[in-house]
């Protein structure tokens, strides 16, 4: 039976479509072998060939890709019983599905779980034809796509489902695969497409009322209101108009209401787009469209032609944008103006249809809420905002207005309670559950899964600046979370990593750091890098430097453990902060790596030195040194980056068997967390400042010959030379003439000295700038 302890196993997926061999590739991403199966083999070989093509990637590694065998549905069925999970991923056809299931079920293994993937199709009516032993271990999975990158799982039970078996199987799902899971009854679109998709098509209605553009539209439904800067019709694009209308038409066809299929019934725009070949994304137009040049047009929804899309500015609403969320939603809904009427519209719709909907799709808030959040990424669920607006306020303006207010939400504040979620002020939550007259029931999270955004939210507090907090995650261990604009390090970070070690020194047992928001940390603050030199002082940029790392090794000699518990962009400085602790934590999607060449200067926060104190101290005795260390200046000198924690170890940014890769992000803190109290009961003690050998110019003039054959074969530019240069010169211990054992501090100091050099050089300002202005590097 699946669960948690399922870290390795077999599958049998069939179908290699797009959902099929994706989720193929995941699986083998956490270490199962695959058999992959289609009508015929050839069909199999080409599913997985066109997904290993795709961007972003399906597979953490492209060698990854050999844990799966290709099969056909003619010949390879016999060995479905060598299957520990059988998926079904083929057309999106309940005849189709009906019938291949009828065939499977005589060969899979007795212990075998079997699921089908579906969006929104009835679990009961492709099974109901299955032995009862089968019914026993059957479900539906509803994979986002891509599987590999998008949080949530639904899982759709048939009455006679095992409880256990789907309880082992959502264990598997959020430890092993990395998702979250929520348990969705088997009804049309299950939940998250369901009330996803609805308040997708009741916006093209409103759009159309309130007379406004593409760009105005996703401008507000973005991160303005908690969702997701693709907002709505970038998302579209994203999911591709086809499957948009493909869900939209299964929802229409299943659900019994007049109402509900007129809102479901797909808008002339979208069948226009469609029936024109603009599927979004895919086809490179949609509601928008990139031209070679990079630039972006919208539609016109006038003409349906395309023009340059247009930034959407309301300035009466900019006050309200740094407030937090509850109270900028509340502000925005009752705001006088066509923007403001326009959010009001579209909240008390969605708001509406959620609870309307919701005693057919949970037994409480808590599964729909998150199926929200975690499909759609939006920082709060339906109910969330219910709470959030004030559930009496928007009742009574829904009833002034002539909305009908939903009978879930009548009943709520007939029996005396305001909210769906209410903390007591001994910090116990409960939660509304509508079966019953007016029941609750206790609300706890699971303390494996805390967030760093929720952390932020629910942790005591014990120091703040403007740019990171020092939060207490209970047990001795303290936390310093950065929440400066992109998580860029700078005075305010380097102050609260000195405070966090110094409290968990004084109070605790140890110390966590981490990012809050989308990503761990950019690198340091590149704006202050580029005052300092347009200011011409020097020493004090080199003093901003040497205090840069002095903060960095004051965690690497802190008298507690230290954890980094990393995730997205982990770059530059913030590769080096990971660097710098005990262990790292890292997300298996953490974009790690140390690309400073791009602005023109090098790893300066330890980060070379660190790289080559790595290299050198994994070689076996008396093994040639340069090998290594022309890795090293491989990876620094072209600024690679890993796309997945993964290749970071390949990389040498993380490391193999001491760093920790959790495939579930939500999961990172909790796991830090135990690596600290781990490493403290274990007796920790500071490591002690090695020795590296210096290898002078018996390294740096073999490195130079290779750097010139570069620039000569135009395959680096003068500037990339001169930048790389310098790398080789730390890597080298400098123009010694005889190799010599140095502390690695004199390396520390090498690199400060180089950025100083590079620092004053016109062409490393000219990269700065511009990738401040563009993001993107200069290869000038």
């Amino acid at each position: 039976m699946l669960n948690e302890h399922s870290t390795t196993g077999k599958a049998a997926v069939l179908g290699a479509g797009t959902m099929g061999a994706q989720i193929a590739a995941h699986l083998a991403n956490v270490g199962w072998r695959v058999l992959l199966l289609d009508l015929t083999h050839d069909l199999a070989k080409q599913g997985l060939e066109r997904v290993s093509k795709l961007k972003p990637a399906p597979f953490y590694l492209p060698e990854l890709a050999s844990r799966i065998e290709l099969g056909s549905f003619e010949t390879d069925f016999p060995r479905l019983k060598e299957a520990d999970w059988v998926i079904e991923a083929v057309v999106e056809k309940p005849d189709i599905k009906r019938a291949l299931w009828t065939r499977v079920q005589d060969y899979v293994a007795p212990h075998a779980v079997l699921s089908t993937n579906t969006s929104g199709l009835s679990i009961h009516e492709m099974s109901d034809a299955c032995r009862d032993d089968i019914k026993r271990r059957f479900l539906g999975t509803h994979f986002f796509n891509p599987p590999r990158y998008l949080k949530l799982l639904e899982l759709i039970p048939r009455r006679e489902t095992d409880p256990d078996i789907l309880e082992g199987v959502a264990r598997f799902a959020e430890r092993v695969l990395g998702k979250r899971v929520v348990i969705a009854r088997d009804t049309p679109g299950f939940i998250a497409n369901r009330l996803g998709v609805h308040s997708m098509m009741v916006v093209f209605p409103l759009m159309q009322e309130f007379g406004m553009t593409i760009e105005e539209v996703d401008a507000l439904t973005g991160p303005l209101i908690g969702n997701p800067r693709s907002a709505t019709f970038r998302l579209a694009d994203i999911v591709g108009l086809d499957v948009m209308a493909s869900v939209a038409g299964n929802l229409h066809e299943r659900l019994a209401t007049e109402a509900e299929k007129r809102v479901f019934t797909l808008p002339e725009v979208v069948q226009r787009l469609i029936a024109d070949g603009r599927l979004g994304e895919k086809t490179g137009a949609g509601f928008y469209r990139r031209q070679k040049d990079g630039t972006i047009e919208a539609l016109d929804l006038n003409t349906y032609e395309y023009r340059p899309r247009q930034k959407a500015k309301f300035p009466h609403l900019e006050p309200f944008e740094k407030l937090p969320l509850e109270e900028r939603l509340r502000t925005l809904v009752n705001h006088d103006s066509r923007e403001g009427r326009f959010l009001w519209r579209l909240h008390a719709e969605t708001l509406r249809y959620a609870a309307q909907c919701a005693p057919d799709l949970a037994d409480d808030p808590i599964a729909i809420d998150h199926a929200i959040k975690w499909g759609f990424n939006r920082e709060l669920g339906p109910f969330q905002t219910w709470d959030a607006l004030g559930i009496r306020e928007t009742a009574e303006r829904m009833e002034r207005e002539g909305i009908a207010v939903p009978q879930v939400v009548q009943d709520l504040l007939r029996f005396g309670r305001t909210r769906f979620y209410d903390t007591a002020d001994t910090g116990d939550t409960t939660v509304y559950v509508w079966l019953g007259a007016g029941q609750v029931a206790p609300y706890r999270p699971d303390p494996e899964f805390l967030t760093p955004t929720n952390m932020a939210r629910h942790c005591p507090e014990v120091e703040r600046n403007a740019d990171a907090s020092v939060y207490d995650l209970g047990d001795g261990v303290f936390c310093v979370g950065i929440h400066s604009k992109m998580n860029v390090l700078g005075p305010g970070v380097m102050e609260m990593l000195y405070k966090g070690a110094e409290r968990a020194e004084r109070e605790g047992v140890g110390l966590v750091v981490t990012g809050i928001g989308e990503h761990f940390s950019v690198g340091f603050n590149l704006q202050l890098f580029l005052m300092m030199i347009g200011t011409g002082d020097f020493d004090e940029l080199l003093m901003g430097g040497k205090a840069f790392q002095d903060s960095l090794l004051r965690l690497r000699h802190a008298k507690v453990p230290v954890v980094a518990a990393t995730f997205g962009y982990t770059l530059g400085g913030g590769c080096e902060l990971a660097m710098h602790c005990d262990r790292v934590v890292a997300s298996a999607e953490t974009y790690i790596g140390l690309p400073e060449v791009g602005v023109g200067i090098i790893p300066a926060g330890g980060g070379t030195s660190t790289m080559l104190y790595r290299a050198l101290n994994s070689l076996p005795p008396n093994a040639d040194p340069y090998p290594a260390i022309r890795r090293v200046m491989e990876t620094l000198g072209f600024g690679k980056v890993a796309t997945s924690a993964l290749e970071g170890v390949q990389y040498g940014f993380l490391r193999q068997g001491v760093d920790t890769i959790s495939v579930n992000p939500d999961r990172i803190l909790w796991l830090a967390k135990q690596e600290v109290q781990h490493l403290a009961a274990q007796g920790y003690t500071p490591p002690e400042e090695p020795k590296v050998m210096a290898y002078g110019n018996q390294v740096l003039t073999r490195l130079l010959v290779e750097l010139h054959n570069l620039k000569r074969g135009n395959f680096i530019t003068e500037h990339d030379f001169t930048v790389a240069s310098q790398i080789a010169y730390v890597l080298a211990g400098g123009d010694l003439s005889q190799p010599v054992e140095m502390p690695l501090s004199y390396f520390y100091q090498l690199e400060i000295q180089v950025v100083g050099y590079l620092a004053q050089q016109p062409k490393t300002w000219e990269r700065m700038r511009h990738m401040l202005e563009t993001g993107k590097p200069l290869r000038n």
